[in-house]
C-alpha cells in the first residue's frame, strides 16, 4: 500500500492538501515501512473567486500521486477531492497533525 500525506515540514499535515510543499509518500508491506519519497507539490496555485467555475485541473498532482492507494489529509477541495476519486485514489480526512500519528494504525 502506498499512502500520500500533504505537508509543508515534513513532520506535520498540511493544513490544505492542494497548497502542501510536499507529498509525503509511504510504501508499506505487511505492516512494515518500505520505502519513503518525498515529492515536491509543483501545482500552480491562484486565488479563484468561489462564485466563478473552478478553472483549473488538478492533473499535475494526480499524476504524480497515481501510484498511490490513500491520500490521509486534514482537508482536500471539493475539486480535488472528485479527481482523486476519479483516479480511485482513497481520501481520508484526519483531525490528527503528526504524520507519525497517522501512520501508526499502518504499522
Amino acid at each position: 500500500m502506498k499512502i500520500a500525506i500533504p505537508s509543508n515540514d515534513k513532520e506535520t499535515l498540511a493544513e490544505r492538501s492542494g497548497r502542501a510543499k510536499w507529498f509525503l509518500i509511504y510504501k508499506i508491506e505487511n505492516k512494515e515501512l518500505v520505502e519513503t519519497k518525498i515529492k515536491a507539490n509543483n501545482h500552480e496555485h491562484h486565488q479563484h473567486n468561489e462564485e466563478h467555475e473552478h478553472g483549473h485541473s488538478h492533473a499535475d498532482m494526480i499524476q504524480m500521486l497515481s501510484d498511490c492507494d490513500l491520500m490521509i489529509t486534514k482537508r482536500v477541495g471539493p475539486h480535488f477531492g472528485k479527481e482523486l476519486k476519479a483516479a480511485n485514489i482513497k481520501v481520508e480526512i484526519t483531525q490528527k497533525t503528526l504524520i507519525s500519528d497517522v501512520l501508526k494504525p499502518f504499522l
